[in-house]
């Protein structure tokens, strides 16, 4: 699956928890492993909320390449 796939399933995925109460305010993460690093959920946001385009990504030294602050 490319990366723009993967940010999509990780919203309707955070949506889904988020509908059906297993998830409130901005608590939970979802983080996927791509090919060249990692995508995941920024600090602090909704998980009935994402953008796909504001994921965090981080390579394989953990250092930020895109999106909102990372998750602690």
């Amino acid at each position: 699956m490319n990366e723009n796939k993967e940010r999509e399933q990780i919203v309707l995925l955070g949506k889904s928890m988020y509908d059906r109460g297993l998830t409130h305010g901005g608590t939970g993460n979802i983080s996927v492993r791509l090919d060249d690093g990692w995508l995941l959920t920024p600090t602090g946001s909704s998980l009935g909320r994402l953008d796909p385009a504001r994921l965090t990504k981080l390579d394989w030294e953990g250092r930020h390449i895109s999106g909102d602050k990372p998750s602690k």
